[in-house]
């Protein structure tokens, strides 16, 4: 009996090869995302933690413009 071999269109590789590059994009940009949640919740996470110190905060815009938050408390 012959040996079975099995040929492989060369159009099912690249289609294979695109959906993997597709999917390693889409893990790079989850990551990413990842990171820029996890730095915007350090942020927040600082800047309540000073307000409730009673430190005033100053909180930088990318337009230039500059707030200041002061910590007192409620009566």
């Amino acid at each position: 009996m012959p040996d079975h071999i099995n040929i492989h269109h060369p159009d099912s590789r690249a289609k294979y090869r695109r959906e993997r590059l597709a999917i390693e994009e889409l893990r790079a940009k989850v990551s990413t995302l990842e990171s820029f949640l996890f730095d915007a919740e350090s942020d927040l996470e600082a800047i309540f933690t000073r307000i409730e110190r009673g430190d005033e905060v100053e909180l930088h815009m990318p337009s230039g413009a500059v707030f200041v938050v002061t910590g007192k408390a409620r009566k």
